[in-house]
């Protein structure tokens, strides 16, 4: 290792090089997840840069710089994703490379103080995922520590979302946290029940990988055969502009935990059926469709791989709600929307490019197109997003009512209306991405306004009735795939 000063974000830094060597190379197939994101970041260029995440990890206590420059080359030893490029070649086909070899660059701050580095921490955040990563000839990662009086005590991950997706980053989190505190790399990656990027390509190709695929893809054409052309019109002479509504609920929360506790069924059902219903209201069709994110990791051997694991399931429910229908109707829509996911959870494992195939068979046949531009994620527990409804939780303020914000975003790949939800001390913040000329940003803050009152108002209704016995055939579904989130990402 050998340290030397460069400019890095805008500010002066020391760089830490650090070497790999002997570590496990290769070559082979894209997974099905890294050729799902790198189709889509192609979609979005020049805008692709939008897709960066990041990981950013306190370091209490504080610890010598040396230490935490190995734990970031010992995290480059424990997961392949991170030394993974992927290539596109001129007919859009790609393949991945491992490489065994090579060197790569840990940037070192300094601050004054612990609030001056939680502040350079998130300077350097933000700078970096506005810069887009050279896919196919660097490493998918950027990694900078900030240090007080010597000692570091922030460390900051920027990485492209073609290495991980959500919950891969809370592995990453939790893995460099062991090793800033001494753990063997070695030991860490012994111990990981996740397949490496070419392992999981591997059973890819297998035959029971095969077969798997095969599955999801009949669910997909079967679900879609009598889909929508079309949830939502363009406005004459509007073009696709996109902006993103942050709604900051105190009021979520609680009244998730009520639903939860007196319908028993899982939030994550209670959620999609309220986004569901407040769809169709808004599109005028009684049935709609989602791309939910699935996470797939309750596949014992994906459940701690840092890699894009996460598909897109297909979700259908009529969730058409009349005007006067009540907290009854809802729950009942809740618990068709937990069935329904269960079988969104299961089929959500598939080669996609093929998958693309089928669906152009399936709108020749149609002879019209099916609507597929409508997205779920549900992110509680994975990602906690610092937008800035929640800078005031940081300050010790609750607001008592609900707050929206705007914001205007880059290209969208293929979006009509994207839902996430994200979790925070006090709030659920949701966020509603919307192209402006499918709908107008008065209409999203009714859709969020109204996805709010179904689970407020069912939760008063439910809190005000005597509680119902429990029962063997509830509508949480069967292990923890229905249950959990950890079916999302």
């Amino acid at each position: 290792m050998r340290t030397e000063l460069s400019e890095v974000a805008g500010r002066t830094a020391h760089t830490a090089r650090v070497g790999i060597t002997g570590a496990p190379a290769g070559r082979g197939p894209v997974t099905w997840g890294q050729w799902a994101i790198r189709r889509a970041m192609l979609d979005t260029e020049p805008d692709d840069h939008g897709t960066n995440v990041k990981v950013v990890v306190p370091v209490a206590p504080a610890v010598p710089t040396a230490r935490a420059v190995e734990a970031v080359r010992g995290l480059l030893t424990v997961y392949d994703a991170l030394r993974t490029r992927v290539h596109v070649g001129g007919d859009g086909a790609m393949h991945q490379e491992l490489d065994g070899d090579g060197t790569f660059d840990v940037h070192v701050f300094d601050a004054a103080d612990a609030a001056a580095a939680t502040g350079l921490a998130d300077a350097v955040e933000r700078r970096w995922r506005a810069v887009r990563f050279a896919y196919d000839r660097e490493w998918p990662v950027r990694a900078a520590l900030v240090r007080v009086d010597g000692e570091v005590v922030c460390a900051v991950l920027v990485l492209a979302h073609v290495a991980t997706d959500a919950m891969g980053l809370t592995l990453l989190h939790r893995a460099l946290t062991e090793l800033l505190r001494g753990a063997d790399p070695a030991a860490l990656r012994a111990a990981s029940r996740g397949h490496q990027p070419l392992a999981e390509a591997g059973f890819q190709t297998s035959e029971k990988g095969r077969k798997r695929d095969a599955a999801a893809r009949r669910h997909w054409v079967e679900s879609l055969r009598d889909a929508p052309e079309r949830l939502f019109t363009r406005r004459p002479g509007a073009r696709p502009r996109f902006r993103q509504a942050v709604l900051a609920s105190p009021s979520l929360p609680g009244a998730l935990r009520t639903l939860d506790e007196r319908w028993r069924i899982s939030s994550s059902a209670i959620l999609l059926a309220a986004a569901s219903a407040v769809v169709a209201r808004q599109s005028r069709h009684d049935r709609a469709v989602f791309q939910v994110m699935v996470s797939n990791r309750f596949q014992p051997a994906l459940r701690e791989a840092v890699s894009t694991v996460t598909l897109e399931g297909l979700f259908t429910l009529d969730a058409a709600l009349g005007p006067d229908a009540g907290p009854g109707a809802f729950e009942a829509l809740a618990r068709r929307a937990a069935q329904a996911a269960m079988k969104t959870y299961y089929h959500a494992y598939y080669d996609k490019s093929a998958l693309l195939d089928d669906l152009r068979g399936l709108d020749e046949r149609r002879g019209r197109p099916v609507d597929r531009t409508c997205w779920y994620n549900d992110l509680r527990d994975m990602i906690t997003e610092a937008r800035s409804v929640d800078r005031r939780e940081h300050e010790g303020v609750r607001p008592e009512s609900s707050v929206i914000e705007w914001q205007t975003l880059g290209r969208q790949s293929e979006t009509s209306v994207a839902w996430h939800v994200y979790s925070s001390r006090h709030f659920m913040p949701v966020s509603l991405t919307v192209d402006t000329g499918l709908i107008d940003e008065p209409a999203a803050e009714a859709m969020l306004t109204g996805f709010e009152a179904l689970i407020v108002d069912a939760a008063e209704a439910a809190a005000a009735a005597p509680a119902a016995e429990d029962t063997v055939g509830d509508a949480r579904g069967a292990g923890a795939a229905g249950r959990s989130r950890a079916a999302l990402a």
